[in-house]
């Protein structure tokens, strides 16, 4: 839950879920005043301490988000706080907001990228992308926001020069990836993805439907990739394949325009860094203009051509999207300056 006043720049904010979370942690700048319960160890009776929960409100200097707690850290200088606390003004606290925790966020500006972001639905759905080859196995949850979590499982299989120890390893790593496996998806029970190369992967597929039918009938899908590391999953998922089965997913979005943009870039009809990226957006020529959400707040006039540049692109039919995702493709963005353009036409 988000409550927006535009005109103060005030968000009232109670996240539902982590992939709110996650949205709320790109509302966030630094010098931004955030507000909110926390716990903080004072003394009473000569040196003995308690932690107490008490309100407070920093000026925002770092943020940072926490994947495997879903948990983002706000760290800051006190400006308000109880009056018995008068003491901890000035000095440094760090707000640590979850899901269902309150905050208050005072911003100087809701940029047009912020609106953006703000307007972006919310999706809980995730995925379990396994990667399998002989011998090692990849899991991999994917949410809305990217990959959260991956887990690799590699155990030696004899040759088939040796068929009997052979066929009992190749179970034995199976029952490895199932136990795994079930332990990430018996909770929420999401969708399966099995990639690999085919003889392994339909072994794997075979070792489900006889031993266990639940999980078996989880999977939507089994496709090939080059093997079972981490490496094949973020190939898989930027593939077309990825997009039929997690079409929902803003993730998979974000990750074949940036694959998209690269691919124009080699062929000469994209743009990338804000300098060029900006030529051509003054040209009117960009049809798809690319942004990562972190680039504007660098500074306050970086922001300001960033958003003349949406505001542009948009006046004359052009799209843009904001990437705010954790994946390979939103660190290949950065690489190129967080900025990129795919163009309607070359430009000598």
């Amino acid at each position: 839950m988000i409550k927006v006043d535009y005109n103060k720049g005030i968000l009232e904010i109670k996240p539902f879920s982590g992939e709110e979370l996650w949205k709320v942690y790109h509302l966030i700048d630094k010098n931004d005043l955030a507000s909110a319960e926390t716990t903080r160890v004072v003394k009473i009776d000569g040196d003995e301490k308690i932690r107490r929960k008490v309100f407070m409100k920093i000026m925002v200097e770092e943020v940072e988000f926490d994947i495997s707690s879903e948990t983002i850290h706000l760290k800051g200088r006190v400006l308000e706080c109880p009056e018995d606390l008068e003491g901890v003004k000035g000095h440094y606290h760090t707000l640590s907001i979850g899901v269902g925790d309150r905050l208050i966020l005072e911003k100087q500006e809701i940029s047009p990228i912020h609106e953006k972001i703000l307007n972006q639905e919310v999706n809980t759905k995730k995925l379990i992308v396994v990667a399998v080859e002989l011998g090692t196995a990849t899991i991999a949850i994917v949410k809305d926001y990217g990959i959260v979590e991956s887990n690799t499982i590699e155990q030696d299989v004899p040759g088939k020069n040796l068929p009997e120890e052979h066929e009992a390893s190749v179970r034995r790593f199976f029952k490895e990836i199932t136990n795994l496996l079930r332990e990430i998806w018996i909770k929420e029970k999401p969708k399966i993805i099995i990639i690999g190369h085919t003889v392994i992967r339909e072994s794997l597929l075979r070792f489900l439907k006889e031993e266990y039918k639940d999980i078996h009938s989880a999977i939507v899908g089994c496709f090939h990739a080059s093997g079972g590391t981490i490496s094949a999953i973020n190939e898989f998922l930027k593939s077309g394949e990825m997009k039929v089965v997690a079409k929902e997913l803003k993730s998979i979005d974000e990750i074949l325009a940036i694959e998209d943009l690269l691919k124009n870039i080699a062929e000469d009809m994209a743009v990338y860094g804000v300098e060029e990226t900006w030529k051509a957006v003054e040209r009117g020529a960009v049809s798809h203009l690319i942004i990562h959400v972190k680039l504007a707040s660098r500074s306050r006039e970086l922001l300001n051509k960033v958003t003349d540049m949406m505001r542009l692109v948009e006046s004359y039919g052009g799209r843009v999207t904001i990437v705010s995702g954790k994946h390979e493709s939103a660190d290949k963005l950065n690489n190129i300056g967080g900025i990129g353009a795919i163009l309607r036409y070359r430009i000598c």
